[in-house]
């Protein structure tokens, strides 16, 4: 019985409690209760599989991830129980005052069943007061303790404030009320909410004529009424008309034209508070002036075109104003989904019906709005178009607050180009500034058109456009774009290019690959869209797919798109994805190292970018330098990422920038060490994914400091014999007077690592080897000390061939180029029973180990060198 234990305590003739029933399984509800019982707790509760599992919190959650707040597991409740608030009599079970604190949605990562069971349930809040990584974490129950104790902990996130807020302090109202706990009590009605506008959990979005991305009718009916009252808060009533309008912004004259606002090219959406988010348009980006009822359509450089759009402008005379200056974007519609190849032919004679989708207000009425903030612009828009058709020329871009990454995913399913987002209460800032961010589905941007390949079966048509980027005044070669065209494009784009043939080309040095299939060249001034799927290796367009002339944009104007981290904006904190590119734009590592196309994606399954390895290293340089620094290296390099062709490198070779790193002579060649994190960097920049150094430094070549046994299981080795294995070897070390180092692989096994003093490499070797047998000879079923697969089967193989002059083993902190981007992870003795995996540490989680630890668990290791047994102590 699902309630058996929750009905056993309550008199429901007595308690307004509801008795509740198991409901359906598959919802992932949250609530926390806030309780002031025989003592005040908060209680947590999470559905799964019909039932809200429920947790007392005695001191309410934190937002530091290094507090960890008791989480006591009581009985189940019913999902009814979710809509509870209000009073329990004295003298029933949990006799007090309930308030609906906060509630939303949770949402698991991997298993919650399997977490559950074993005690720790990894998972995030989409709540309106908590949001984002959390976790449960159960404890020991001791002799006498009823109920099983867990913690509460905050993961590392961008919601998680060490040292900050008290939430609880802060926020200290019902979500479901308004009221306090007082007032709750005391039985008083309940408050108005704030009509500021939401996406509901269970938002489903569709497809529309009427609007690229909408919420279904289910959604709207759950949305806050009045969504023009949230943008504006200066006491305006619901009054429509220019009388409405009249207070909002300063007296000043319409000005002609304003420099547009410029999205932000970004690794993802933000998620935090603070944004809301429109569908990305695929059209041209106007700015429509409105005086006395003459309409004016200007580009973004100012041109006017009113007479290539003068549907539009026909559709905005019709507005009761006198005066507006309105941003938007042009578009055809495919589908229910701009479509910018659509727009050329529209604008070429074409059929195609000129959409204007609307999203920001600059001026209106003799009056500047750009310093109100975006939501009272949009307000005002909105009641500005209303008196228009529903679903005609000119239409209203719905904004929406749910969460930048959860937009931006379904514009995707729904083969939309991106989102925008937008900083919903800045003023109207002209340029790049952050204020609004753009998020693509694909790459796509403008080059100019450098020359053309006439196509093989018309010479008067294009096969194929030459195209280029400009970084500073010099032209950048990115490659060809062969396909996109229809005949009629091929044939126009031959019209238009050929007047412009020249006899040079414009780049220097010519590429490589132009030399012997010269095309026809011309001057540099029309600039084509494109679509694309990231770079190569040698920086040219991978799959580009031409989609139109950008005849409102000059082709001095286009430089390299390169996607910046959403940290340089103010309130985000986001990591690494996407694909771009080239040598010439370039993002700066630590100590000023040039990344070329940063944002090429070197993990692809979590879309963690050249960038954000570079990051990495950055954030855990402390860490990593002193089993990193001065060590001869041995390199995985995966110019492509993980995706493509990885190779093994032990010399210094083209590809590798010596002007910061240590090139070191050794039998007439050289090896590769680094001395700081711009050599670190460099080595990001060359394509680098894993970093493996020997057990000796650069200044003793010939002897080793560091002993290393890797631990490697067979397939059919479960977990727990690998840490047996583990400290089994500690145990004979210490026997021996060495101490012993324990840190993860990224891989599927462990390391022991001992420190030593300087010893020469064929006694390590013949010690490591007597070492490794022993083993396997007093235990044969469990180990073994040959590399035979074979024979392996259900034993750990104990390696100790990584103890030789020029073999390495993975560094400490090193990323590894597999799925998930695992990293080798130095641990406590004390802390390997609590390790589930070889590669448990990865890029997105080592930040929370660390912020944890409290020292360093290798710190004294180069106190702890000894010499060998049976060697005479150094001198």
């Amino acid at each position: 019985m699902a309630f058996e234990r929750y009905r056993a305590k309550r008199h429901f003739d007595v308690t307004a409690e509801p008795r509740g029933k198991k409901g359906k399984p598959g919802g992932h509800a949250f609530v926390i209760q806030k309780h002031a019982a025989r003592r005040l707790h908060y209680d947590l509760r999470l559905e799964l599989d019909g039932v809200m599992k429920s947790w007392a919190i005695t001191r309410g959650p934190s937002l530091d991830p290094g507090e960890k707040r008791l989480a006591v597991h009581v009985e189940d409740h019913p999902i009814e129980y979710n809509d509870f608030e209000g009073t329990i009599p004295q003298g029933e079970y949990g006799g007090g005052t309930v308030m609906i604190w906060d509630r939303g949605r949770w949402i698991p990562e991997g298993d919650p069943h399997r977490g559950y069971s074993k005690g720790h349930l990894e998972f995030r809040l989409e709540g309106e007061k908590l949001k984002g990584r959390w976790h449960l974490v159960r404890m020991k129950q001791r002799q006498g303790e009823r109920q099983e104790p867990w913690l509460l902990i905050k993961g590392e996130d961008a919601q998680a404030q060490r040292g900050g807020k008290d939430i609880l302090a802060d926020m200290p109202l019902s979500v479901a009320s308004g009221r306090s706990m007082e007032e709750i009590a005391a039985g008083r009605p309940v408050r108005k909410r704030s009509a500021r506008r939401t996406v509901p959990a269970k938002a489903v979005w569709s497809s529309a004529r009427g609007g690229p991305l909408k919420e279904d009718s289910e959604a709207r009916s759950k949305r806050p009424a009045g969504r023009r009252a949230a943008g504006r808060g200066h006491g305006r009533n619901e009054t429509s008309g220019k009388a409405a309008r009249a207070a909002e912004g300063k007296a000043a004259p319409l000005p002609d034209f304003v420099p547009p606002s410029l999205a932000q090219l970004a690794e993802r959406a933000p998620d935090s508070e603070g944004w809301v988010h429109e569908i990305k348009f695929d059209g041209y980006r106007v700015q429509a002036r409105i005086k006395a009822g003459i309409v004016q359509i200007k580009t973004r450089r100012g041109l006017d075109w009113t007479d290539k759009f003068r549907p539009v402008a026909e559709a905005l005379s019709a507005l009761d104003v006198d005066g507006a200056l309105i941003d938007g974007e042009i578009v055809v519609e495919q589908n229910g989904r701009s479509n910018f190849s659509a727009l050329q032919e529209a604008l070429s004679g074409g059929t195609g019906d000129l959409l204007f989708y609307v999203f920001d207000l600059l001026h209106l009425d003799g009056r500047d709005v750009k310093a109100l903030p975006l939501v009272a612009r949009k307000a005002l828009l909105e009641d500005l178009i209303r008196t228009l058709p529903k679903n005609g020329t000119v239409r209203f871009s719905e904004h929406f607050e749910t969460k930048g990454s959860v937009l931006l995913r379904h514009a995707c399913e729904m083969q939309l180009e991106g989102i925008v987002s937008k900083r919903r209460d800045a003023p109207y800032r002209s340029g790049r500034n952050g204020d609004w961010i753009k998020t693509k589905c694909s790459d796509r941007q403008e080059f100019v058109i450098a020359g053309f390949a006439p196509a093989t079966n018309d010479p008067r048509a294009v096969g194929a456009l030459v195209l280029g980027y400009y970084g500073g005044k010099t032209l950048h070669y990115a490659g060809r774009v062969g396909t996109g065209f229809t005949r009629k494009t091929a044939r126009d784009l031959f019209q238009r290019l050929d007047p412009l043939r020249r006899a040079r080309a414009p780049f220097k040095p010519l590429p490589a690959e132009e030399r012997s299939r010269p095309p026809v060249w011309v001057e540099p001034r029309l600039v084509a869209e494109v679509d694309f799927r990231g770079w190569t290796h040698g920086a040219r367009l991978r799959h580009p797919s031409f989609k139109g002339l950008r005849l409102d944009k000059a082709a001095s104007e286009v430089v390299l798109e390169t996607k910046t981290m959403l940290k340089a904006a103010p309130t985000q904190d986001n990591s690494t994805s996407g694909s771009q590119r080239p040598s010439q734009k370039h993002s700066r590592g630590a100590g000023d190292v040039p990344l070329t196309h940063p944002e090429r994606v070197y993990w692809e399954d979590i879309g963690l970018t050249k960038q954000g390895l570079s990051d990495y290293y950055t954030r855990v340089w402390d860490w990593i330098a002193p089993h990193l620094v001065g060590r001869v290296l041995s390199l995985v390099r995966c110019p492509e990422g993980t995706s493509g062709q990885c190779f093994f490198q032990k010399h210094a070779s083209a590809g590798l920038d010596a002007k910061y790193l240590r090139l070191v002579p050794e039998d007439g060649d050289h090896v590769i060490a680094i001395d700081d994190l711009p050599g670190l960097v460099a080595l990001v920049q060359a394509g680098v994914l894993e970093l493996h150094v020997r057990g000796s430094t650069i200044e003793h070549l010939d002897k080793a400091d560091r002993i290393v046994f890797d631990l490697d299981p067979a397939p059919d080795v479960k977990w727990g014999d690998v840490v047996r294995a583990a400290r089994d070897v500690r145990e004979r070390l210490e026997a021996l007077k060495l101490a012993a180092y324990v840190k993860t692989t990224g891989g599927k096994g462990l390391h022991v690592v001992v420190p030593l003093d300087p010893t020469p490499w064929e006694d390590v070797k013949a010690f490591t080897r007597a070492f490794a047998f022993a083993m396997a000879a007093d235990s044969p079923d469990r180990y073994i000390a040959t590399a035979s697969k074979r024979a392996r089967s259900g034993r750990v193989f104990i390696d100790y061939l990584r103890n030789s002059r020029e073999a390495t083993a993975i560094c400490a902190y090193s990323t590894r180029a597999r799925p998930g981007a695992p990293v080798s992870v130095p641990i406590a003795w004390g802390e390997l029973g609590s390790v589930r995996a070889g590669n448990q540490y990865t890029v997105e989680n080592i930040s929370q180990r660390l912020s944890r630890l409290k020292r360093d668990p290798w710190a004294d290791m180069p106190r702890k060198s000894r010499p060998l047994p049976g060697l005479p102590p150094k001198r």
